[in-house]
């Protein structure tokens, strides 16, 4: 296995630290700067199968979503249309497990991770967990800035107990 630098670890976890405040604030604008133009973000559909490489049928996805889509989800979400997210999820992401892998050519490095998510809507007492894993191509420029190239989240649940996925994970 190809040793990692410090450097580039350190910064990748801050990247990291710094999206999940980005998402948790609702500055989604400040988040999309965090997006290489090439974004893939993807959620695929996992399946409850005897074995684990049957889980994830092939071309199912809960989301699968490049820049154009991210930005028009964006777009909506200013207005009043947007049902799904009124009021507006106060989350808190606690992102960990972090591993890094060498260097996959152009600066480009995959970054596996856990996430938790706590989830809480209007004055509803309930909220919601959602445990992931994600496997993230982040781009480490020349000037030591961070883009996310590509996102896969792997939600721990086959049945989601969530009314909607109208959040980032």
């Amino acid at each position: 296995m190809k040793k990692i630098s410090a450097d580039v670890e350190c910064t990748i976890r801050q990247f990291l630290g710094l999206e999940a405040m980005l998402l948790d604030n609702g500055r989604l604008e400040e988040w999309v700067g965090l997006l290489d133009e090439a974004i893939l973000y993807e959620i695929p559909l996992r399946i409850s199968a005897r074995k684990r490489e049957d889980e994830f049928p092939r071309g199912a996805f809960r989301m699968h979503e490049d820049m154009a889509m991210i930005r028009k989800r964006l777009e909506r979400m200013g207005t009043a249309e947007n049902w799904a997210e009124d009021p507006a999820s106060r989350t808190v992401r606690t992102v960990g497990s972090i591993f890094v892998e060498a260097d996959e050519g152009e600066g480009i490095f995959r970054v596996h991770s856990a996430l938790s998510l706590y989830r809480q809507r209007a004055i509803d007492r309930a909220y919601e967990w959602i445990p992931a894993r994600r496997i993230d191509l982040i781009r480490f420029g020349d000037n030591g800035e961070c883009r996310l190239v590509r996102r896969t989240v792997i939600l721990a649940e086959t049945i989601l107990q969530t009314p909607n996925l109208a959040i980032f994970l």
